[in-house]
Order: C-alpha cells, then structure tokens, then sequence
C-alpha cells in the first residue's frame, strides 16, 4: 500500500502543497517508530502505578505527551488533509489542524492537571471494614446510612477531586492510544469492519476509570489498616514495657 501526503501549506489562495508517495519502507519505519513509543509510554505509565515514587507525576505526564505525540504523528502520515479523520471538530464542524492541535493540548493540560493534583493528594487513613465502608466514611461521614441507589451530595471536595482526577487521568490515558492502534490497523490493512476508534476508546476509557475510582478507595482503605495496625503495635509495645 503507498500513502499519499501533502506536506506544509495554508489554508485559502496562498495554500502550497507538496505532494509524495510514501513506500513501503517508510511505513514500516513509523509502524516500528509508533509501536516502540506506544510501549515506552506504557512503561512509564504503569511502572509502578500505586507506589508514590519521586518523579511519579512527571512520569505520568511524559508518557501521556507520548501518546498525543504519536497520536499526532500517526493521522499526519494517514491524512494529512485530515479527509479521514473522525474527530468531531473535523468531521461535522470541518476544522482544520488548528482546531484539531488546540483541542489535543487542551485535552492534555487537563490531563496534566488530574495527574498533578492526585499526585499531591495524600490519602486520608479511616478506620473501616472494607473498600466501600471506608468510602463512605470519607465521603459522608462515620454515621452514613447504608444505600446502593442515592447519597446526597458530599462536601469533601479535596478528596473527591483526587479520586475524579485519578479515575480522569488513567481513564483517558487507557483510552487514548486505541486511536494510535486503529491508524496502526489501518497501516497494517488489518483494521476489523467493526473497529470504531471513538466507541472502542470511550468503552475502555469509562471502563478503566470506573476501576481506578475502585483502586483509589483501595488505597485509602490499605491507609487506614496500616494506621490501625502501628496503633495496635504501638499498644502491644506499651504493654510489654510496663510488664
């Protein structure tokens, strides 16, 4: 397969195009090229993701950079005139890359945000019997009543803008590279009939996110029993000396 480009230009009378034919050998270079990004961002991302190491928060950020990046690189290779894009700003508004770099950066910086302030957060250690108790306690106090349908709204807005910034960042990092994947599929004439770049990233953006609220009430919860069980070593320590 050759792959048409247009390289440079503007847009009305001024517009200048340069066009090519990219070989076989060019493809397979950005296929190479994209892949290996793709797995060094993925490693930098997942190494480690619950410890809270020194440059985590600059980790993170890097390997979501990564992704838009390649993301980037990957629709300029397919269409540089964007005619097969499906982002919405193209497809029904009909932008430009203007409107499609400006969309990604603001996309990116909010991701930067949700990564910077549960990175900041430090999980508040309640005593409780499980996940979901200690859930509850932080969010509408120790005397909370027991229902699986509504709670009222709760006021603990620092520890609720971590969790939403941990299940916002890991949620839309898992979901980002499936646009890269299906440019890659698409290369590779491998790209399934059903392969929907926007479904498949949305179903596996909300999916993980759900999860990551879950992981983060974990965490909170593994604070509170390490809190509890120096308190219990503290007394076992203060019983022998007095014995």
């Amino acid at each position: 397969m050759e792959y048409s480009s247009i390289i440079g230009g503007a847009d009305g009378p001024t517009a200048i195009f340069l066009a090519g034919r990219l070989g076989t050998g060019f493809k397979t270079g950005i296929i190479i090229f994209v892949t290996a990004v793709l797995i060094l961002a993925a490693f930098l991302a997942l190494w480690k993701p619950g410890v809270r190491t020194k440059y985590r928060f600059i980790r993170l950020s890097v390997a979501n950079l990564l992704i838009h990046l390649m993301d980037g690189l990957i629709t300029f290779v397919n269409t540089p005139n964007l005619s097969m894009e499906g982002n919405i700003l193209v497809r029904r508004f009909g932008l430009g890359w203007g409107a499609l770099f400006t969309a990604n950066l603001i996309s990116f910086l909010l991701i930067v945000l949700a990564a910077w302030y549960f990175n900041k957060y430090e999980h508040v250690p309640i005593c409780a019997d499980g996940v979901f108790d200690y859930y509850m306690k932080l969010f509408y106090g120790e005397n909370y009543k027991t229902s699986w349908f509504w709670y009222k709204f709760s006021r603990n807005y620092r520890s609720k803008m971590a969790m939403a910034g941990y299940a916002f960042y890991w949620g839309l990092t898992a979901g980002a590279p499936v646009f890269v994947i299906g440019w890659l599929l698409h290369m590779l004439d491998l790209a399934p009939r059903w392969w929907h770049s926007q479904w498949v990233a949305a179903m596996i953006g909300i999916g993980v996110a759900i999860i990551s609220m879950y992981i983060w009430a974990r965490e909170g919860y593994r604070c509170g029993l390490e809190k509890e069980n120096r308190a219990d070593a503290g007394k076992d320590r203060e019983g022998v000396n007095r014995s």
